[in-house]
């Protein structure tokens, strides 16, 4: 069983990376783009992120994004007090993920390990 799962980690690893790398200026920045271009509802959405979902929180961000600043990211955090902030140093909107698809798909990795996804 042990190895079926390693097995499985390894493949989603990859999946990650390849969506990282492949896709980061089609799929990522539509979400992204979606999620962003929503602003005026964003109130809302983290009230029911916060009133109505258990699910752990997770906002990674670049320290030196100038496209959205961190103060954003803690702004959720204020909303949603559940909610982890991790910056990272040196990255900035696209480079939180785009130079850093093993880092980032170790990341995740642990969100899932730990929400028990």
């Amino acid at each position: 069983m042990n190895s079926i799962l390693n097995i499985f980690c390894r493949i989603r690893t990859y999946l990650i990376e390849g969506f990282c790398c492949h896709t980061h200026n089609a799929a990522w920045h539509t979400l992204h783009n979606i999620i962003c271009g929503t602003a005026g509802k964003m109130e809302g959405y983290l009230d029911v992120v916060k009133n109505r979902l258990k699910c752990a929180v997770t906002v990674i961000h670049g320290r030196d994004d100038e496209v959205i600043p961190v103060e954003c990211s803690y702004n959720v955090q204020s909303r949603v007090p559940r909610a982890q902030v991790k910056v990272v140093e040196n990255k900035d909107h696209i480079t939180i993920v785009v130079g850093r698809q093993k880092a980032f798909a170790r990341e995740l990795e642990e969100i899932w390990k730990i929400s028990g996804l």
